[in-house]
């Protein structure tokens, strides 16, 4: 029986193809992302850890481990994972044939597998637990292209991971791996111009400062879900100059529609910012 113990994060395309340096970083912003999506909602987890492109999240409740971190910027899909220890290929094949038990029945399958083990390659992983799979379901077919059913295997040493789906997430860059930008918003800022131009330099991996002297009466937490659920700042114009010379805020973004209000934005902050939706 297919018990889930854990979940895995893969990282997004952006990251993998970073230098080795630059994605060290950006993967352990990331954890540090998601250990504060886990702690905003008081679920346990055990160590996290980093394999081929995945974080490994141990965890008693997947299921909502899954839903919490769909919005965390910076993975590109997520799994629902059994994860065990094993003595050799045989020992694998024997697990999967417990945990597969009633999962199918006479649809297509392939099996993608992953073998980071010295005692046989990924080739040999999925032939021998593809006869795992028609052992049990005679019926099935093997297909390689658009199967019905996927079976999923990761083995790192002594350890497996069994899955059978993923789960879409938001992609992107982790929060902040790119530094701060201040928005320039006021009374008359449209909430969903703002919301746009935050969501998007959050994706982007950008943290994000509102820059205003007026009162800002959005409710913010619709976006600080995407930002590991921190409080976005909000600070006055003198203070938005003062940070851009310490080279705190690397960047202004404006939510200006018309080339008036793109200058008036210009002007209060000293210097020329930038209006993505001008444009």
């Amino acid at each position: 029986m297919f018990e889930p113990n854990c979940v895995i994060a893969l990282i997004a395309p952006e990251i993998s193809i970073k230098s080795s340096v630059v994605r060290s970083f950006m993967v352990n912003k990331l954890k540090k992302n998601i250990i504060l999506y886990l702690d905003y909602f008081g679920l346990g987890y055990d160590s996290i850890y980093y394999i081929a492109g995945r974080l490994i999240i141990p965890t008693k409740n997947p299921k909502k481990v899954l839903d919490v971190l769909s919005n965390c910027f910076g993975i590109l899909s997520l799994y629902s994972v059994q994860r065990f220890e094993f003595d050799s290929l045989q020992d694998v094949c024997l697990r999967v044939s417990d945990i597969i038990e009633g999962k199918f029945s006479d649809e297509s399958f392939a099996i993608r597998g992953k073998s980071f083990s010295k005692g046989f390659s990924s080739k040999e992983l999925e032939i021998e637990l593809g006869g795992v799979v028609l052992n049990s379901f005679p019926k099935m077919k093997v297909k390689l292209k658009d199967p019905q059913k996927e079976v999923f295997c990761i083995t790192q040493n002594n350890v497996a991971f069994i899955y059978f789906e993923s789960f879409p997430a938001v992609g992107g860059m982790p929060v902040s791996v790119q530094g701060k930008a201040g928005i320039i918003c006021s009374s008359k800022t449209n909430k969903s111009d703002f919301f746009l131009i935050g969501r998007n330099l959050l994706k982007f991996g950008i943290s994000i400062i509102i820059v205003s002297d007026d009162v800002i009466d959005f409710n913010l937490s619709e976006l600080e879900k995407f930002n590991s659920f921190i409080k976005i700042k909000i600070i006055p114009f003198s203070l938005a100059k003062n940070y851009s010379k310490k080279g705190s805020l690397r960047a202004f973004f404006s939510c200006a529609r018309s080339e008036g209000d793109f200058k008036t934005d210009c002007y209060l902050i000293g210097e020329k910012v930038f209006a993505p939706l001008l444009f």
